[in-house]
């Protein structure tokens, strides 16, 4: 036997298997899961906010991270720091259409109504979008009734938006800015788009001078989205206190937040300084019926059929009330 062959064969197998645990050994194994990660997953923000700065002070900003951060922001409530670190995200990848129409849901949300034009002008840069249509024209359909004609018209291309656009558009004809803030902002209100009826409400309050009903309205239009209306509805009652639009607002922004007492007292005011508007009448007649006066409730809901010329939503209203199981016909009559 050739000794010498042999012991080179094994020693030549001993160096391929070393080598081949070396190989193995310096084989990473398979990635866990990052801690942020985990905190995300765990519903650890907080954690989590700290992961993202670690990773930020080693290697910088991506996409991803900043998104992560403003995500993690929204979840906490906080929309503004929520948009600090989408921004950066959307500097990083300014082509992001997504992030793009959620920033501009943002600034609309945080009334950064210039940073929104912006924005939603950048989104239909990058895709032709309705939503963004219909918000263009409203920001800009008291400023420049041309351009949002344009917008109006290709947002009705959505079925959602048509019925809405077809009442807005010939208003942006009406020649006189304060008028056709008051009426595109109805509309709006009608159909309870109250974010961007707040908006003309608020324009509509900026002009000079001041409109103490469009202040009024503005409030209302807050407390719809559960903001607070208390300041506008404060200074449209300094402004005007004895003019009965404003009271009747003050009356349903009271409803909204609770105070049904003080709610009846404006409006019994609204009705005094104007008896003989049925809308008025209609809401005192409500607000009697929640308090459980049923007497007074059928009174002033005949009085807003009478004031009215029997119209059919008045009496609508009357034929509801006598529906109810606890109200028996009374006699008043207004």
């Amino acid at each position: 036997m050739n000794w010498s062959r042999l012991f080179r064969a094994l020693i030549k197998r001993a160096f391929l298997l070393v080598m081949a645990l070396s190989i193995l050994a310096s084989t990473p194994p398979p990635p866990a899961p990052s801690s942020l990660t985990v905190d995300l997953a765990a519903h650890r923000p907080m954690q989590a906010l700290y992961q993202i700065d670690v990773q930020v002070a080693q290697s910088g900003w991506t996409v991803d991270l900043a998104k992560s951060a403003g995500d993690i922001w929204e979840t906490l409530d906080d929309l503004p720091r929520a948009v600090s670190y989408w921004e950066i995200a959307i500097r990083l990848q300014p082509t992001d259409v997504q992030l793009t129409r959620r920033l501009a849901q943002s600034y609309l949300a945080l009334e950064h109504w210039s940073q929104a034009v912006i924005t939603l002008s950048n989104l239909l840069k990058l895709n032709d979008d309705n939503w963004a249509h219909f918000q263009l024209g409203i920001l800009q359909g008291v400023l420049d009734s041309s351009s949002a004609t344009e917008h109006f018209q290709l947002a009705a291309r959505d079925k959602q938006f048509q019925s809405v656009v077809n009442q807005l558009i010939p208003l942006l004809n009406e020649p006189s800015d304060l008028s056709r803030a008051m009426q595109i902002g109805a509309v709006l209100a009608t159909a309870k788009l109250w974010p961007a009826a707040e908006y003309v409400f608020q324009y509509a309050a900026s002009l000079s001078p001041k409109l103490p009903a469009a202040l009024a309205y503005a409030g209302l239009a807050r407390d719809q989205q559960g903001k607070d209306g208390r300041s506008q509805i404060a200074q449209a009652i300094a402004l005007a206190p004895d003019n009965a639009e404003v009271r009747y607002l003050e009356g349903l922004h009271l409803h909204l937040i609770g105070d049904e007492d003080a709610s009846l007292v404006a409006l019994q005011q609204a009705t005094v300084l104007d008896p003989l508007n049925p809308a008025f009448a209609a809401e005192l007649a409500t607000t009697y019926d929640r308090a459980g006066d049923a007497v007074k409730a059928e009174y002033w809901y005949k009085a807003a059929v009478t004031l009215s010329n029997n119209d059919p939503r008045f009496q609508a209203l009357l034929t509801a009330f006598y529906g109810q199981p606890s109200v028996s016909i009374i006699t008043a009559t207004p």
